[in-house]
């Protein structure tokens, strides 16, 4: 009789377990038709070209898809730093985020080669990078591997180095320098190979580590250097311009597939068309800010001998390439 009744409990709970998923379904499906929110998060300023673009993407998104899909922008960290944001996307607990190579290569390691440093021979060689095969391809796998979906490519520019105690002017010069670091394997590897000591802190805490001493540098753009008041906490900008990094935004594969088509297309052109004209404004705001960085007068700023920082770093290149087991990706990279 206890038997009988453990089957019949067995077979009631099945039932009401495949009557829930099948509401659920339902609700999704639902939801979907009648319109819903997505969440895009992001850690920098409300003054940033990340947030621009993201108010942009945000308006195509609504006019494309006819009201049916509202953008909600979640600036400044709110979420957590990049790394958490986009640890949410892939987790499917946030809708969308703002993010980068050197990040995604933590679920896939081949992502990191379009970050590797003086890669690129010009922005152009850049934008054939990545708006051909090698963009593409990598955004696929990067799906397959982790569910998260890259929708554009943006650029974030070129990094530079905010220092407290002294300036770089060729390689030596970072031997034992502590600097702040994104939490992406590319950029520890680069500063390491040039003798500094990788720090990896969030965005947030940046003005904070250099203000205490936690750190002697970091690098960033100058966009960055800026809005976070980077010029508050150092005394010198060094332009190594040693990476040309991309952006991009990214949303949860599971989230995107359960949308209808229209606005799934809605998504994809409105996010096209947000980084066509984030890249179009790029280097007039990144001379912008370089001119307020100047005008604030507490920073002084230095060229740097770059073909000593591009030969010195050469190595890494295949070093990286055949850790990640991605040789023929960068030899495509080179020849684009």
């Amino acid at each position: 009789m206890g038997n009988l009744r453990h089957g019949i409990s067995r077979r009631v709970l099945g039932k009401l377990a495949v009557g829930a998923m099948s509401a659920a379904a339902t609700w999704d499906v639902a939801r979907a038709q009648s319109g819903q929110t997505i969440r895009l998060a992001h850690h920098v300023t409300v003054q940033s070209e990340q947030h621009v673009a993201a108010e942009t993407f945000a308006k195509k998104v609504s006019e494309y898809s006819g009201g049916a899909l509202t953008v909600q922008i979640l600036p400044a960290a709110q979420m957590g730093g990049q790394r958490e944001i986009i640890e949410s996307v892939q987790l499917g607990t946030l809708e969308m985020g703002y993010g980068e190579s050197g990040l995604y290569s933590n679920y896939m390691p081949q992502i990191g080669i379009i970050a590797l440093p003086y890669l690129y021979r010009d922005f152009g060689h850049w934008q054939r990078v990545m708006d051909g095969d090698v963009g593409q391809s990598l955004a696929r796998d990067l799906e397959q591997k982790s569910g998260i979906k890259i929708v554009n490519w943006m650029t974030a520019g070129y990094r530079n180095t905010f220092l407290r105690t002294k300036p770089i002017a060729k390689p030596v010069d970072f031997r034992s320098v502590k600097i702040r670091l994104p939490e992406a394997p590319v950029f520890v590897r680069t500063f390491a190979a040039l003798g500094a000591q990788p720090t990896p802190i969030p965005a947030p805490e940046m003005y904070s580590a250099l203000q205490t001493g936690v750190v002697d540098a970091m690098e960033g753009s100058a966009e960055v250097g800026y809005t976070f008041k980077i010029f508050e906490v150092t005394k010198f900008l060094s332009l190594t311009r040693h990476i040309l990094l991309d952006g991009s935004f990214a949303i949860n594969a599971v989230f995107f597939n359960q949308l209808p088509k229209s606005q799934q297309d809605a998504v994809m052109r409105a996010a096209r068309e947000a980084a066509e004209a984030q890249r179009a404004a790029h280097f007039d705001r990144e001379k912008m800010w370089i001119e307020r960085l100047t005008a604030a007068g507490t920073l002084q700023i230095n060229e740097v001998d770059l073909p000593a920082f591009a030969q010195a770093l050469a190595g890494l290149q295949d070093e990286f390439a055949a850790i990640a087991k991605a040789k023929d990706l960068i030899e495509r990279i080179r020849n684009a």
